[in-house]
């Protein structure tokens, strides 16, 4: 259900490989500097029905990042759809900054290849 390669509007790219409940894979996103390095990070997680979990780390160092989503197959929709919801953190920043160290941000996967 969720095996294949997962696309968002900003070129960011989830390729899962699904065995029973369990999922891994890679997860890359576009470089938000230029002269960062598009870097392809590992994942793992689980799969309960049409919900999905997994756990990267991020290209950015001390930092990690936890995603849950719910699969949207519409019968008028070209492509099923995978919205998620993205919990980072990042250890990187000096303790008065801790509330900027946690991030929370949804986004939404189309099915690009099965």
């Amino acid at each position: 259900m969720f095996e294949g390669l997962w696309r968002s509007a900003t070129g960011a790219e989830i390729r899962l490989l699904q065995c029973g409940d369990a999922v891994s894979g890679t997860y890359t996103a576009k470089p938000t500097e230029r002269d960062a390095p598009l870097r392809c990070r590992m994942l793992v997680g689980a799969v309960k029905g049409d919900n999905i979990g997994f756990v990267t780390s991020s290209a950015a160092s001390r930092s990690i990042k936890s995603w849950t989503g719910h699969l949207f197959q519409d019968d008028a929709a070209d492509a099923p759809e995978l919205h998620a919801v993205c919990h980072a953190t990042d250890w990187s920043m000096p303790q008065p900054d801790h509330p900027r160290t946690v991030t929370l941000t949804t986004i939404v996967f189309r099915k690009a290849a099965p």
